[in-house]
Parts: structure tokens; C-alpha cells; sequence
């Protein structure tokens, strides 16, 4: 029998108080351990009409632009309050990505800086990249806004730019390829921590994590866990342009298949399994593909195989994580939509709606012909939206997210 998803929030709602003790429990040991929560997060959510979850988190979130006024109002409250537990100087350092071409991105750094700059703080941007000249270079974000960054330098343990000399660094980079060597070992608070980066993070550890943590809160209100996770494995040393590895890969995509066919049946499902196969360590939507058996992997066309061989600045695939595919259940204007939740230290601050004119319910939407509109309003967003303290799946599920990545850091740092 397929429950649905309103049934799960019914049914979870009346255990609010106990799933709030034990996120209480989380964090004392947190703080006990002196381990800090992610600056802020975004996760990606899919919801079908039988099952919710988290199915990416980010640690450099890149779409401010796309929040709604108040979220941003309430973004600055929560930054300001964040980062007054870290220092009291009120100079931020923001590291952008490289791919200053795409001027959405740039509108997301200039309103990130707007948000920072209500919450009382001063704002430069600076480039890690290796660069010989010591002038700002200036850009033009889609809406005509000039964003200046600066050129980056070290002296002994700091760093500084022409017009940041010390204060709080903040990285909108996800550090896809390598390690900053310019950041390695200053005396200056940098967040979040750069070994939190794609060359040395990967999306397996994190999800083990995150099913973890969900197991313990069935255990705690007696669901199938399976409701509000994705079942995945994850392959290492793969290279798609090796037959071999291909036929590995498939067999792996199988398992999962078959694992999630018997869920189907076990509930009653009338819908065929799928699975995203989805670089290890990247994002930007680079790097996935969608298949419902190995022998699409073993049969892969040139254009795919293309596809995983390299993600992001050119950085080299050579791990995939094979995930449980959730069809998603929203829509508007008949095109596929998915709910994106931006957090801020442990408060969600917010969201909106990731929608794709070139997919459908299935695929990956976080590619061309992508769109963004407003946060759906409906009973599982309705408490995030107005900020009304009533139980929300949604944002239970994106703080066992937030956990999540701040035990990946405990791992990692």
C-alpha cells in the first residue's frame, strides 16, 4: 500500500517533540566536541507521491539569487549571529568560483554580499586563482551590477587583498580540483573549512552518514527508513572509457535496481526503479547520468561515456555513486520542479523551486534549461516559509543533512 508523503508528515508530526530531543542530543555532543556546524548548506530534495529525500548537499552554496526577500532578511540574521561566534571583526574575505563567464553565479555572489552586508558586515571578493597581475579584475553579472575581485597575496601565515587585511574568510568555492595552497595553514578563520572541498570530499561518505542518522530517527518513531532515503553503493577506480569498469558499474546499477524493485513490490508501487550514476565528487549537475539496468551502462553511447569522464574543471571522474532515482512529484507550467532548501548554521532560512523546461519527472534538473520560481507552498514548506515552528519534513530532513556534513568534517579535518 503506497502511504504517501502527506501521510509521513501526518504521521511523524504527533513524535516532533522526541525527534526534537534527540537533534538537541546531536548537537550537545557537537558542541561538547567542539565540532561547529556548516556556515551554510543548500540540499536538494525529490519527493514522489510515495517517498522524500535529500538526494545532494552542497557546503558552497551557489544560488542566493534565487531566494525570496525574506529569506535573505532572515539569511542575514543568521549569518550575523554565526559568525559573531567565530570573531568579532566584521571584514569578510569571499572566495568565488573561477567561472566568472556565468553571470548568474555572479549575481549570487553579489547578493550573498548584500545579505552579509545587512547583517553589519564589510564585503571584498578575492581570487585564489594563480594569477600574475596584482589589478581587481571587474565583471558584469546578468542584470548589468559590476562585482569587483581582488587578487589574493600571503605574507608569512595571512592573507589579504587590496581591500581586506584581516577578518573572517568565507569560500564560495567548492575547490573542485585541488586544495588552496594560498589557505594552508593561516592564521586567519576560514569557512567552511576548504578540506571540505569536492578534491576531498565524496558524496558516498556523506549519504552513509545521512542514512545513519535517518535509521536512528525510524528507530525512534517506528517507520521504514527506507521513506525518507535513497538506497545507493558507490564504485572507485572507475574509468568509462575501460569496458571493464563499465561492466562493474552495471553490476552494481542491478543491485540497487533489484533492491529497490522488491521495496516496489513490497508496497505496492506501480513504478519502474531507476538510478542516478553520478560523479563521486562533484556538482553543478556535471557528471550524471540516468539508467534503469546495467545493460544501459554496458551499452553506453560515446556522448554519455563523454559525460563521466570529466567533471568539473576538468577534474577527472573516477568514482561514481549509483542512487536510488526518486520521480519527482511536483510541477509547474507542466515542467518538472524540485524543492532546493538554503540553510544557514542550523536554521533554515529558506528555498525555491529548481525547474527544468528540457526534462522530465526522472532526470537530473539540475542542468540546461533550468529555471527558478518561488518556494511551493503546500503543508510541508508552509512552516519554512513563515517560519511558524510547526514539524516539517522538509526541514528535518536537511538538518540530518547539516549533521551529516559536520560529522564529515569531524572525519575529514
Amino acid at each position: 500500500m503506497v502511504l504517501g508523503t502527506q501521510y509521513l508528515q501526518d504521521y511523524l508530526e504527533p513524535h516532533s517533540e522526541k525527534i526534537d530531543d534527540w537533534f538537541k542530543a546531536k548537537l550537545k555532543l557537537y558542541k561538547e566536541n567542539s565540532n561547529i556546524l556548516p556556515l551554510y548548506s543548500s540540499v536538494d530534495i525529490r519527493e514522489s507521491e510515495y517517498k522524500i529525500s535529500i538526494v545532494d548537499s552542497n557546503v558552497f552554496p551557489s544560488g542566493f539569487n534565487n531566494l525570496d526577500i525574506n529569506a535573505r532578511n532572515f539569511a542575514s540574521i543568521r549569518f550575523s549571529k554565526y559568525l559573531s561566534s567565530i570573531s568579532q571583526n566584521k571584514n569578510i574575505l569571499i572566495i568565488p568560483e573561477n567561472h566568472t563567464r556565468n553571470k548568474f553565479y555572479l549575481n549570487n555572489l553579489r547578493i550573498l554580499s548584500k545579505i552579509l552586508n545587512k547583517g553589519g558586515f564589510k564585503t571584498t571578493f578575492g581570487f585564489i586563482e594563480d594569477e600574475t597581475s596584482p589589478h581587481p579584475k571587474l565583471f558584469k553579472d546578468s542584470e548589468g551590477h559590476t562585482i569587483k575581485i581582488e587578487k589574493i597575496c600571503r605574507q608569512k601565515d595571512k592573507i589579504y587583498t587590496e581591500s581586506f587585511k584581516e577578518g573572517v574568510t568565507i569560500l564560495n568555492n567548492d575547490l573542485s580540483v585541488k586544495e588552496p595552497k594560498i589557505l594552508k595553514d593561516i592564521n586567519q578563520p576560514v569557512i567552511p573549512p576548504f578540506s571540505l572541498g569536492w578534491y576531498n570530499r565524496k558524496k558516498s561518505t556523506h549519504f552513509q552518514i545521512y542514512n545513519k542518522y535517518i535509521e536512528e530517527l525510524a528507530s525512534l518513531a517506528s517507520f521504514d527508513p527506507w521513506f525518507l532515503r535513497t538506497m545507493f553503493i558507490h564504485v572507485d577506480d572507475v574509468d568509462f572509457k575501460n569496458q571493464m569498469n563499465l561492466n562493474v558499474v552495471a553490476k552494481a546499477v542491478d543491485m540497487i535496481i533489484e533492491k529497490v524493485s522488491k521495496k516496489y513490490a513490497e508496497y505496492n508501487i506501480n513504478e519502474s526503479p531507476y538510478v542516478f550514476v553520478k560523479n563521486n565528487s562533484g556538482t553543478y549537475g556535471l557528471g550524471i547520468i540516468t539508467v534503469s539496468s546495467g545493460d544501459e551502462i554496458r551499452t553506453l553511447n560515446s556522448k554519455n561515456r563523454k559525460k563521466m569522464i570529466h567533471g568539473k574543471m576538468g577534474s577527472r571522474i573516477n568514482s561514481v555513486l549509483i542512487q536510488e532515482g526518486i520521480p519527482t512529484c511536483y510541477f509547474q507550467n507542466n515542467h518538472p520542479a524540485e524543492p532546493v532548501l538554503y540553510s544557514i548554521g542550523w536554521k533554515i532560512v529558506g528555498g525555491f523551486m529548481r525547474i527544468n523546461k528540457l526534462r522530465d519527472k526522472n532526470k537530473n534538473l539540475n542542468t540546461k534549461g533550468m529555471i527558478f520560481d518561488k518556494l511551493i507552498e503546500n503543508n510541508l514548506t508552509k512552516p519554512i516559509i513563515f517560519r511558524d515552528g510547526k514539524f516539517s519534513i522538509f526541514t528535518m530532513l536537511a538538518k540530518v543533512a547539516i549533521l551529516a556534513i559536520a560529522h564529515e568534517q569531524k572525519q575529514i579535518s
